[in-house]
């Protein structure tokens, strides 16, 4: 199975595939997974180029490629700049080459400086006849609610972890990569390759299952601090490690069944209200960790309101 064979099976793609030759000339695909999105927009743009999935046709076949001459990719580099509006509203009036219709794939337009975005203003609501343009966002609080306005939105849906394993095969961090990647595609391919991702995942077990007191915190805080680019990563993990010990609690399943038995041995450590509290507390950690306080200072003290929730909510 491949990522676009995922895509064509997704409700939100039949969404689209229904419109046929109708599809709205302003799109704006919502997903948290970059990697996704961008593909959601390429197979998007083959079926507006065609009017339906076709394979053996010149346009998917140069759409995949990446060498369909108007299927055009903004922007070169990180950010949307004014300088790449301005090109996209010109080039959205000149006739395409190849096809009977010109497509503007617009990536992270959340990521774009609000001068950029207005310069797209007009072109969203009054595009060309044969002008379409797709753009993907992580966060559309992030958007002007102009740009908003215009735009046809779908937010896409996680894709299964089972489709996720059958498009990574057997490999060793497959399983893991498939549940931290919480239904993101692109996410799960980099996770799965990626060294060290069982080891960070076992020291958020091991903070819920063999943490005892605050003299321990600096122990776990220096095995953290072995993957400085993976904070964000190692809270997600410990996020799964306390949903999992929900999940065992409640008799089902856990996300990570991996570490199941290490975690049921524990599990009767904690009630339910202190599940819950210290979900809050990583919660808290991520939104801290987004107005870039000090990683290190804030998974300790997370360390510690753990241990304090333990012990208040017995």
């Amino acid at each position: 199975m491949e990522v676009f064979d995922i895509i064509a099976q997704s409700e939100d793609f039949k969404y689209f595939a229904k419109s046929g030759n109708s599809i709205a000339h302003s799109v704006m695909l919502i997903n948290r997974d970059e990697e996704y999105a961008l593909d959601f927009a390429k197979l998007l743009a083959a079926l507006i180029l065609d009017g339906k999935i076709d394979k053996s046709s010149q346009n998917y076949q140069k759409v995949m490629l990446g060498s369909h001459p108007d299927v055009k990719y903004y922007p070169a580099q990180n950010q949307l700049l004014v300088a790449d509006s301005e090109e996209i509203v010109s080039e959205s009036f000149v006739r395409p080459i190849f096809s009977s219709r010109k497509i503007f794939i617009i990536k992270n337009i959340d990521n774009s400086t609000e001068s950029a975005q207005n310069k797209l203003l007009k072109t969203l609501e009054e595009p060309s006849e044969d002008a379409y343009l797709i753009l993907t966002c992580s966060n559309p609080n992030q958007v002007l609610p102009t740009i908003k306005s215009r735009c046809i939105k779908r937010e896409l849906a996680k894709v299964p972890e089972e489709q996720i394993l059958a498009l990574l095969g057997e490999s060793e961090n497959s399983a893991l990569a498939a549940v931290v990647a919480d239904g993101g595609v692109g996410k799960a391919q980099r996770l799965a390759n990626k060294e060290g991702l069982d080891e960070l995942a076992s020291v958020a077990v091991e903070i819920l299952t063999k943490m005892l007191s605050s003299k321990q915190i600096l122990e776990f805080s220096k095995k953290i601090q072995k993957f400085p680019k993976d904070f964000e990563l190692f809270i997600q993990c410990l996020s799964f490690a306390v949903e999992s010990l929900l999940q065992i609690k409640a008799g089902v399943e856990p996300k990570l069944a991996i570490f199941k038995e290490q975690l049921a041995s524990k599990a009767d450590d904690y009630t339910i209200r202190a599940l819950c509290k210290i979900n809050e507390k990583i919660c808290e950690l991520e939104r801290e960790m987004f107005y870039n306080v000090n990683p290190i200072f804030a998974i300790e003290n997370l360390l510690l309101n753990i241990l304090e929730v333990k012990y208040i909510c017995k």
